[in-house]
């Protein structure tokens, strides 16, 4: 009887595989290549598309790396299925330094203001116009802050041409700016190189 119950425990140990080897699934280089890395240079084309060059220029560093590593891991990419797979990476390799090149400086010089703009600050504004807030912050901060003057005009009802806004504590400057757009009713885009300041219908229809 005993010898009945050991006999398919020691069948079932050789029939189901251990637990660390079911999951080592070898990738292929197409699979790496077209699920890993391409969607990373993906959103790199998606950011450049929208101006944001800082994460585009991140992004398609990243996939230079990813595309790189390709070769690393698979040196025999030449003889790797499908025929080609080779040239695929090393024209996306190819495509990735040219753009690379193209937004470098734009790309660091946004990055850049985007840290600019998480700069923390202190502000004490009372009852004050917000053409003359966005100029006191421009002068503090070194960044850029623009006001659509065609929209506070006086038969605008809805917006508030004039701000109190006092912080006891450092605010990152991001967060200083949406605060005075919420009490006069504006929206702010980050752009390029500077923040403009108008309604939420003028900035969608700008896009």
């Amino acid at each position: 009887m005993k010898k009945w119950m050991v006999f398919p425990i020691a069948l079932a140990s050789l029939l189901v595989p251990h637990a660390s080897s079911a999951f080592q699934v070898e990738k292929s280089a197409l699979y790496v290549f077209l699920h890993e890395v391409k969607p990373i240079e993906e959103e790199a084309a998606e950011a450049l598309q929208k101006k944001e060059y800082a994460p585009a220029l991140r992004k398609y560093r990243e996939a230079l790396r990813g595309y790189e590593t390709i070769w690393k891991d698979y040196p025999d990419l030449a003889n790797e299925r499908p025929r080609g797979i080779d040239r695929m990476v090393d024209e996306s390799i190819d495509a990735c330094k040219k753009v690379i090149e193209e937004i470098k400086e734009k790309g660091e010089a946004q990055d850049k203001f985007y840290q600019k703009l998480a700069e923390p600050i202190r502000v004490n504004f009372s009852d004050e116009h917000i053409r003359g807030v966005a100029k006191a912050l421009t002068f503090l901060t070194d960044v850029n802050i623009i006001v659509d003057e065609t929209v506070l005009g006086d038969s605008n009802k809805t917006l508030k041409s004039r701000v109190t806004l006092k912080t006891n504590e450092p605010w990152p400057l991001r967060t200083v700016i949406a605060r005075l757009c919420q009490q006069t009713g504006l929206a702010y885009s980050i752009e390029a190189d500077h923040v403009f300041i108008s309604t939420r219908v003028k900035l969608d229809q700008a896009k």
